[in-house]
């Protein structure tokens, strides 16, 4: 039974996301934008938390990911409305970035029947957020529209990369390395991630070419 609980724990903190949302939405249409502000914050929070708790009970599962999808997009395309609103339209960018990204991600899925997030994805996820939260925030506090100005290049860096990432997923040329994160303390993890994302930062990924079938025939024929 306890176990039963520990595998929901993720679905169920995802599932609080997804009505934080909602709710966060509705807050703001209503003019309570400090408790809109709040709901969001808490979003971004708990997307972390229940990556972390799949991973710590090995609690993966499909419904889980469509969930966790679901909430993803509902939660980057509420903000990106409710700040455009407001005036900001460079919130649009971005926006046009996760949609090339979703499209490529189905295409994945159609020709693989599945995919995985990119370890540069979930960066770019992180600063996404991060920025869209600073986004909302500037609408009642301007002093956070330069935090936004400052992330945005860094968030569009890390989209680009994302895009590129998954092309070569798409054409089964991912070769990307997930640190090991068994059996380390909290502040190693962190060491581990922050060296991985300054990794990322001048070490980008790029394109890589989709093998021919006569190549390979060339090749083969020299050998």
């Amino acid at each position: 039974m306890r176990l039963n609980i520990k595998k929901n724990i993720p679905n169920i903190i995802t599932l609080t996301r997804l009505i934080s949302t909602i709710l966060g939405i509705v807050y703001f249409i209503n003019d309570n934008l400090t408790v809109s502000i709040i709901l969001y914050i808490y979003g971004a929070i708990s997307d972390i938390f229940d990556g972390y708790f799949a991973r710590k009970f090995s609690a993966y599962s499909k419904f889980g990911q469509y969930l966790d999808a679901i909430s993803d997009k509902l939660y980057v395309l509420s903000l990106i409305v409710l700040t455009a609103i407001y005036g900001n339209y460079l919130i649009l960018i971005p926006f046009v970035m996760e949609l090339i990204i979703a499209i490529i991600n189905y295409l994945i899925i159609k020709r693989k029947k599945k995919n995985y997030t990119e370890r540069v994805g979930k960066f770019k996820t992180v600063l996404l957020f991060s920025m869209m939260i600073a986004a909302l925030l500037s609408i009642k506090f301007y002093l956070f529209y330069y935090i936004f100005i400052i992330l945005l290049p860094l968030v569009l860096y890390f989209q680009l990369q994302s895009i590129v990432a998954y092309i070569n997923q798409l054409n089964g040329k991912s070769q990307e390395v997930i640190p090991d994160f068994k059996q380390k303390k909290f502040h190693e993890k962190m060491i581990l991630l922050w060296q991985e994302f300054i990794y990322y930062l001048f070490n980008p990924v790029f394109l890589k070419k989709k093998e021919r079938k006569n190549d390979r025939y060339k090749v083969y024929k020299r050998k």
